[in-house]
């Protein structure tokens, strides 16, 4: 909700709008309840699944212009765009693979 948004700090924030598994439930306790929930906010991954693929697609296009930069001085702002880019990647896997797993019933 927006008002309970506004009073978390900007770290908070952050951690939110970044981490796609914040608001769902451990099932390690109370495993059948916590997978009920899991499932019906499987839609909240959908966001998150575009928030990263641009967050990925911004960072892979960014790495040629760093790169050329880099030219006269050093690597190391390219290297770390890549590596941005590789997180970013993880973070879209396992987004992906959460989203359908939540989806598989057991029967």
């Amino acid at each position: 909700m927006r008002e309970y948004r506004s009073r978390l700090t900007l770290g908070q924030q952050v951690l939110l709008y970044l981490d796609p598994f914040v608001l769902f439930k451990d099932a390690s306790q109370g495993r059948e309840r916590a997978l009920t929930y899991n499932r019906t906010m499987r839609w909240i991954l959908l966001p998150y699944l575009r928030r990263w693929l641009l967050i990925a697609a911004s960072l892979f296009v960014g790495i040629a212009p760093a790169e050329a930069l880099a030219a006269d001085a050093t690597i190391v702002p390219a290297a770390a765009i890549a590596v941005g880019f590789c997180i970013a990647t993880a973070v879209l896997a396992c987004i992906a693979a959460a989203y359908f797993l939540l989806g598989v019933s057991r029967r």
